[in-house]
């Protein structure tokens, strides 16, 4: 497994693709259905969802409980702002994993197809972000 530096520095290379992916937006942020979420719903998910990976992050350390993420984002140029905060409630918890906390089990849905353990929550964390500035890439024209 990757190394908790290597997990971040990743993290923050799938925030700022999310990032580049919501600034370089020219579709129509909210077109979308059920089956297809608008570029809004998923930049919302996104960045509503990193409150989650922090939390059980925090959880499984024994921290303090990691604060909500939730935002609304009426515009692409909503995204940066809000990715600033949600990056800030992720860091203040990820920048305490060292490499032998890697293994340690967290509680996460068992719908959820990533290890329980901490090391794979953080990973998740950044492919999620990867994952979603390419969806919002599919819908801009």
């Amino acid at each position: 497994m990757a190394t908790a530096d290597e997990i971040r520095a990743d993290i923050a290379a799938g925030a700022e693709a999310f990032r580049a992916a919501a600034d370089g937006f020219s579709g129509d942020w909210e077109a979308g259905d059920d089956d297809n979420w608008s570029a809004r719903a998923v930049a919302e998910h996104t960045l509503g969802s990193v409150g989650f990976f922090a939390g059980t992050v925090a959880n499984a350390m024994d921290a303090r409980a990691a604060e909500k993420t939730a935002a609304e984002l009426a515009s692409p140029a909503d995204v940066g702002p809000a990715l600033d905060a949600g990056l800030e409630v992720l860091n203040r918890v990820f920048r305490y994993v060292e490499d032998r906390d890697m293994v340690k089990p967290v509680e996460r849905p068992d719908s959820m197809d990533w290890d329980a353990t901490i090391g794979a929550c953080m990973v998740r964390a950044g492919t999620h972000f990867t994952e979603h500035a390419d969806s919002i890439n599919e819908r801009s024209s």
